[in-house]
């Protein structure tokens, strides 16, 4: 069943979201990836940062699910056009980039055109920024790319770690983020 693979996918994403920021940051560092996908990656980074919300009306570990398909749909997107680079991340970094495809096709059997909203959030990753940093410079000048390392880092230790029962209690209300996800992309589509 769809729902109940897109639940262990998340719960397992929630939980290894700060070893995956890290993941990602060597990818943002990373000069033979494009620099276009390089800043939408360090706007996704700046995305989880503010919190912000891509799913409409989730709040606390529920909002985290759009943080980690966000990042898993830019991800996407630099394996088609970083090939090479990419697929050395993804061998060092196999826990993290090696399921992406089953993940995401999972995520999209179970969010239906829903998947839609995160696809068009995920597009405007690269124009995201957070306390006066922006995805570009933090991707592309070295004292920004510095600031987003520390600023990750601290995230990790003070609010993104979570305990295995609280998100799988909260996994239980999943269908909300669905619902959320499939009437905003019926409005988009109105």
């Amino acid at each position: 069943m769809p729902r109940d693979r897109f639940c262990e996918i998340v719960i397992d994403a929630i939980l290894a979201l700060p070893q995956d920021l890290k993941v990602v940051l060597r990818i943002v560092e990373d000069a033979e990836v494009d620099d276009e996908s390089r800043v939408a990656l360090a706007g996704a980074l700046l995305h989880v940062l503010s919190a912000g919300n891509s799913i409409p009306g989730a709040r606390g570990i529920l909002q985290r699910v759009g943080d980690v398909l966000l990042l898993r749909l830019v991800l996407e997107r630099i394996e088609v056009e970083s090939k090479e680079a990419f697929a050395r991340h993804r061998e060092e970094s196999a826990d993290m980039l090696g399921p992406l495809e089953d993940e995401l096709a999972t995520s999209r059997a179970y969010l239906g055109d829903g998947i839609r909203v995160l696809e068009q959030v995920a597009g405007r990753m690269a124009k995201v920024s957070h306390q006066g940093h922006s995805a570009r410079a933090c991707a592309l000048e070295t004292e920004e790319n510095n600031w987003l390392y520390d600023a990750v880092h601290e995230a990790m230790i003070e609010a993104l770690e979570f305990e295995e029962d609280e998100v799988e209690r909260e996994m239980r209300k999943v269908d909300t983020v669905r619902d959320a996800l499939m009437t905003r992309a019926q409005s988009l589509t109105s």
